[in-house]
């Protein structure tokens, strides 16, 4: 048994600010949460692995999804896949950072956007995009959904929540009991120093895991990590 799924018999306690969504809500219908589920990213400390992160589920240790680092060009890039190895999305990052941080495209698809990932007020993100849950008589305009992501931290711990129509669908944070060290006295924003952390991910039952996981890993790059994603 790994040292990460030693901690599954531990009671985790739920996430109270999480409720059922009425209506599913996602991009891929195959990873709806069919309850409340905690996960944990863990990125690799080994430069040369080709995984950059694991997603794993919090309770037997399983892997959920996978996340290589790669070149687009001269634009560092990511690749999500499920737990077979069968590529999901990616992700791409812009020269408008500030702006616009994120390309996400399905494999192959270099016209149709995934997702509409922007920053807004405050420096919140938006991620906008057709809601494959809802029912094909539904007009399309009404598939919209807008997913908002927000700084959420404490004196003890840094992480980020996500709503869906004021409804938080998405808790991430760092863990408390997986990090051998949490950095202490940074100011905020402040990455240099800051060791790799992991990742607890709390997700919604009727929310999509692997828009999620595109969230949790767009976090671990900007505020958990020591460095920007990889160029390989």
């Amino acid at each position: 048994m790994s040292v990460y799924a030693a901690f599954s018999a531990a009671p985790v306690s739920v996430n109270k600010g999480l409720k059922k969504l009425s209506q599913p809500v996602g991009i891929r219908p195959d990873h709806i949460a069919s309850e409340e589920t905690l996960l944990y990213l863990k990125p690799q400390y080994d430069h040369r692995s080709p995984n950059e992160y694991t997603i794993k589920r919090y309770w037997d240790d399983s892997d959920i999804f996978t996340i290589t680092g790669h070149k687009y060009g001269d634009t560092p890039a990511r690749e999500f896949r499920d737990a077979s190895g069968l590529p999901m999305f990616q992700s791409r990052a812009t020269s408008l950072a500030w702006k616009r941080p994120l390309r996400v495209r399905l494999p192959g698809n270099e016209e149709a956007e995934l997702v509409d990932f922007r920053v807004v007020a405050n420096g919140a993100y938006k991620l906008s995009f057709r809601n494959a849950m809802a029912p094909e008589v539904v007009e399309k305009s009404y598939n919209m959904i807008d997913v908002e992501v927000r700084d959420m931290d404490s004196a003890a711990w840094s992480g980020c929540s996500a709503t869906v129509r004021g409804q938080k669908v998405l808790d991430i944070r760092e863990s408390i009991s997986m990090n051998r060290t949490l950095p202490k006295g940074r100011a905020k924003g402040d990455i240099s120093l800051m060791p790799r952390q992991i990742l607890e991910v709390s997700v919604a039952e009727g929310f999509d895991m692997s828009l999620a996981a595109l969230i949790a890993v767009h976090m671990a790059d900007t505020r958990f990590s020591t460095a920007p994603p990889p160029r390989r």
